[in-house]
Formats: C-alpha cells, structure tokens, sequence
C-alpha cells in the first residue's frame, strides 16, 4: 500500500509560513509513505533539499508534523518503479521558486501562470507525487501540472476524490503505530484508522 502524506516542519521554517500563508494552506509539503516488506518499515519517500529521498517515518517524524495522511482511492504502487528511479536526483529549488511565483500572480492578478522554471532533472515535493500518480494511471490526475500543483492543491484533489481515505495529523497516532513497524502490522492499523 502507497500512502499520499502531507506536512509542516516541526520548527518554524520561513519557506514553509511563506507557502502556507501565500496557499492559505494547512501544509507545505507532500511525500509518499510505502510499506518496504524486507526492511519491514514504513519509509518516506520525498523531495527533500538534499535531494530525492527515502528515509524511515520514524525518522521523517523526529522533524515534520503530520497534517493528514491519505490512502488513495486507487493504487499507487504501479507509479514506485518511476520514483526509484529519481532516488538521489536533486531538488529543484529553481522549481520550487517558479510555483512560488505562479501563487504571487494568482494571488494578485486572479488566474493561473504556468511554472516559469521546469526542470526534467529535479523535483520539488508535491510535483513527486503528482508524477507517481500519472505513472499509476490515477484517474483525473492528467488534469494536475507536474510543476504548478501545490501541495494544497493535491490534498484538496485528494479529499474530493471518492474513494479516498483521509486521516487528519492529530487523529494519527504515529509513535503508537510506529511500536511494530511491518507490514501485516501496517494493514491492521490502515483498517483502525478508517
């Protein structure tokens, strides 16, 4: 099972408050959530300043605060192959500063800009999974721009999207969940949380 995962940093970070405030957004961040059957963990899969990232939930939650966490109404796991492939590729700051640019001219001109900055070597967090997600063949995820869809926008798509199981941060219980971290243990809990 792939989760779609949505946060803030635990500390206060000025590009986050920026984002959220310039969104009117409870997150600035997305990332996927796998269950890896041989480690037995749950890792995060994410764009991350230092690149193309996968690290373990348990070390993901020492520095973020779940916002809300997502199992999609259709499958993901047909889209991993593509984002192992991006595994250590760098992160698309420039990016990251053109979608910043489209929310300031939709902020005051009223309509949407297109990403003056695409790159095809670097990601930014919510462009990941909105790729993951047309890789899967996610119905109606043709309609999100790769480098334009904010991660805002991708948990509203989300939670419209029938089907979709959302669980808000502060109905998680993480350290709890995080005691036996495989897969079987995994299943139980997505059931719980429903």
């Amino acid at each position: 099972m792939v989760f779609v995962g949505f946060s803030t940093p635990r500390r206060w970070n000025p590009l986050s408050a920026l984002i959220r405030l310039m969104m009117q957004s409870r997150t600035s961040h997305a990332w996927l959530l796998v269950e890896d059957p041989l480690f037995q963990l749950r890792l995060v899969l994410e764009a991350h300043s230092t690149g193309f990232r996968l690290i373990s939930l348990a070390e993901f939650v020492k520095e973020n605060k779940v916002v809300a966490l997502v199992e999609p109404a259709h499958d993901l796991e047909r889209g991993m192959p593509e984002a192992g492939g991006w595994l250590g590729d760098e992160f698309d700051v420039l990016g990251l500063f053109g979608i910043f640019l489209t929310l300031v001219a939709k902020w005051f001109k009223r309509k949407k800009w297109r990403n003056p900055f695409t790159s095809s070597r670097a990601l930014f967090c919510s462009e990941a999974v909105v790729r993951v997600m047309k890789a899967a063949r996610y119905p109606g995820s043709e309609r999100l721009g790769d480098e334009t869809t904010t991660p805002q926008e991708l948990l509203s798509f989300l939670e419209r999207n029938p089907g979709s199981r959302v669980t808000q941060g502060e109905r998680l219980n993480l350290w709890t969940h995080l005691k036996g971290t495989g897969a079987r243990r995994a299943r139980r809990w997505a059931a719980h949380e429903a």
